[in-house]
């Protein structure tokens, strides 16, 4: 049964798809489920939550969101036209776009084009994101190009170069004349990436209702550099699949596997078939597949001591089966001891830098996401060493070691040093001199002036604690006196005693020894006999 009268007018009510956008006009396009920018969904999803501010790096070229422009049109798809039409709608977007036109199609031929920024009318209607609108009005006159399958397609670019597209089919027939027009399709896959199973749409009418649809898959090259237009002439050696039987009045709708194919480019074609066996262009989108995860990989160091500057992990190895590592989301977290996170994350952010001056025991997760959702996360754990600082001492000049005596000349004061002292360079100008008497702090700095201590009656301990920034210690003790009193080291009121007993005994023994002397020489010399002489006989 034909909805069109003789006059092909439609009967009661005009012909329109049952696809509708959320202010309830049609939308001139093929709507799916593929999961491009589902990505960032997910890394938003992985990402540690109760992070504090300063934890957080953030890269981001915008400091307010930024929407694609969308374009309204309010007129209802397949208008049979007579001789003119006025066509009106809407642009949204945060600002005017740098360039609208539309274009008129009859099959694959372009048969008007024209720029409509002259046309839009800023409305007080504010939208999602409080986005702004424009209205505009066309008018077109198809006395000169009936008899007409047409598409209207109108291009809106916005300031960041992004583009939407809006799509109307439109039939006009010659004066008295009866020609069958070739049906026209309509399709616009709302992602670029498939994965999984896709439900699609498509319009596909003539200038009597719905018609019957014919779609295939095809990864040949050829066909692909032909899609870079919109429609395109039957492809030869292509297999069909089609949807029938047609339902009329109603969008015909698929299901499209797409892990039946390996992931991939393909070309997606459409095209539109009537009972009259007639057949429109080919409606061409590039797609890609994608059913496989990325793999995620660190490469870095492991165990390495603390120094001025950075450490760099490489992520590099992450790669995607098919669509390698270009269009990976990379996430960074790392972690210290204390639960602390610091993240970073962005397009092809391959590599991820510590700062190397920091000791402790640290995890780092990176997770790559590619366009269609999939993701894999790895883990690696790391530590970065503290170097224990080495102390050194000087007073007055003079370098001591740890359990050495001084003897001080006798003064009010003397210069106490510790800028010898030994850490890695990243410590070493952050180092905290504490100096002890007697076990008592007494002070802080690396030179410092060491008072003459009140008591002179004993000697005194010297300590040099030298601290650096992650609590690591050393320390150096030393004895020290002054000399002439009694707190001299080498010369104390127990060093005197003990000479006076000494000489005593060296005297003692002496004498004792010049009498043995005495009493051997005279006893030799009282009862030696005299030497017999010999006698010639």
């Amino acid at each position: 049964m034909k909805l069109f009268d003789s006059k092909k007018r439609p009967l009661g009510r005009s012909i329109e798809p049952t696809i509708e956008n959320s202010a309830g006009n049609p939308i001139s396009m093929v709507t799916g489920i593929g999961r491009f920018g589902w990505a960032l969904c997910v890394l938003f999803l992985l990402a540690p939550l109760g992070m504090s501010e300063s934890a957080q790096r953030h890269h981001s070229n915008q400091s307010h969101p930024d929407d694609a422009p969308q374009i309204i049109i309010d007129q209802h798809q397949g208008l049979l036209i007579e001789t003119s039409l006025n066509i009106t709608g809407e642009y949204i977007d945060e600002e005017l776009p740098i360039a609208m036109t539309w274009k008129i199609f009859n099959s694959l031929e372009l048969i008007a084009e024209g720029d409509l920024i002259s046309h839009l009318i800023e409305t007080d209607d504010l939208h999602e994101s409080s986005r702004d609108s424009w209205q505009f009005s066309l008018n077109l006159n198809f006395t000169s190009y009936a008899p007409c399958s047409c598409i209207l397609e109108i291009e809106g670019t916005d300031t960041n170069n992004r583009i939407d597209v809006a799509q109307l089919i439109l039939f006009s027939q010659s004066d008295n004349q009866e020609e069958q027009l070739a049906p026209s399709i309509i399709l616009k896959v709302p992602s670029e990436q498939l994965t999984g199973d896709v439900d699609l749409e498509a319009i596909a009418m003539d200038d009597e209702g719905f018609v019957g649809v014919q779609w295939s898959i095809s990864n040949n090259s050829e066909i692909a550099m032909s899609c870079i237009q919109t429609w395109i002439g039957t492809p030869e050696s292509i297999q069909w699949n089609n949807l029938t039987p047609p339902i009329l009045q109603v969008n015909p709708t698929w299901s499209l596997d797409s892990t039946a194919y390996d992931d991939g480019v393909y070309s997606l074609i459409v095209r539109a078939f009537s009972e009259d066996g007639l057949y429109s262009p080919c409606a061409c989108q590039s797609i890609g597949i994608d059913n496989h995860a990325p793999t995620a990989q660190i490469d870095g160091p492991s165990d390495l001591n603390e120094y001025s500057g950075t450490i760099l992990f490489d992520g590099t190895g992450s790669s995607d089966q098919f669509w390698g590592r270009e269009e990976l989301v990379f996430l960074w977290v790392l972690e210290n001891e204390l639960g602390e996170k610091t993240i970073e994350s962005g397009s092809d952010l391959r590599t991820f830098e510590v700062d190397a001056s920091q000791s402790g025991n640290y995890t780092l997760t990176l997770t790559v996401a590619d366009g269609a959702g999939f993701s894999d996360s790895i883990s690696h754990q790391f530590n970065i060493s503290n170097d224990v600082p080495t102390a050194a001492l000087r007073i007055g000049g003079q370098a001591l070691a740890d359990g050495d005596e001084i003897t001080l000349v006798d003064d009010e004061q003397w210069l106490l040093e510790c800028g010898d002292s030994i850490d890695s360079d990243n410590d070493k100008s952050g180092l905290i001199c504490t100096w002890y008497v007697d076990g008592e702090p007494i002070m802080t700095g690396w030179e410092r002036q060491l008072q003459k201590p009140d008591d002179t009656s004993t000697s005194h301990t010297l300590m040099l604690e030298v601290t650096d920034d992650n609590g690591a210690i050393d320390t150096i003790i030393v004895t020290f006196g002054i000399q002439g009193t009694h707190s001299d080291p080498m010369y104390n009121g127990d060093t005197e005693g003990g000479s006076g007993f000494w000489m005593l005994m060296v005297i003692t023994a002496v004498s004792l020894a010049f009498v043995t002397i005495m009493i051997l020489i005279r006893n030799f010399s009282g009862h030696s006999a005299s030497i017999p002489k010999w006698k010639r006989e």
